[in-house]
């Protein structure tokens, strides 16, 4: 007969809108791991970012040791260059310091930079701090630091 669809007999064991309810219930285990990938994506990007400001910043002292201010410990040129770095990579706000080691003969010192940035808003703090709630403004910052030491030519 045209016009009417013949209609299979259903196989066993077979429901229909399984899939669509197995879906249902896989779907926000599927989402939270997206967003942790992002997250710690974003944290990763972040560290490498800082170390490369930090070998910067320790590149410029290591070539420019007259920069280098023992007394107040402080390479006023080396933290630009730093900040320079971080921020053409998107992370504006950083903090430098400067720890001399068997300072100050040139050739025979080192310096080591440390750059520190917190990195803000981060949802996988609020996941993985309390599982049964989904709070993220518990976890304001979460820190990251890189050091770098380079002798003093």
């Amino acid at each position: 007969m045209p016009g009417k669809r013949k209609r299979y007999p259903k196989e066993k064991g077979h429901f229909q809108g399984q899939s669509l309810l197995e879906m249902a219930l896989m779907l926000p285990f599927l989402l939270v791991l997206v967003v942790c990938t992002l997250e710690f994506g974003r944290l990763f990007y972040t560290q490498l970012v800082i170390t490369n400001a930090a070998r910067e910043g320790a590149y410029y002292v290591a070539t420019h040791e007259s920069d280098y201010d023992p007394v107040s410990g402080i390479a006023p040129n080396a933290v630009v260059a730093a900040e320079q770095e971080a921020d053409n990579s998107g992370i504006p706000d950083i903090t430098v310091s400067f720890t001399p080691i068997n300072c100050c003969t040139k050739g025979e010192y080192s310096i080591a930079v440390t750059v520190e940035t917190d990195v803000e808003g981060l949802l996988v703090l609020g996941f993985l701090g309390n599982v049964f709630t989904l709070d993220a403004t518990t976890y304001d910052t979460f820190p990251l630091s890189a050091s770098v030491e380079m002798m003093v030519q």
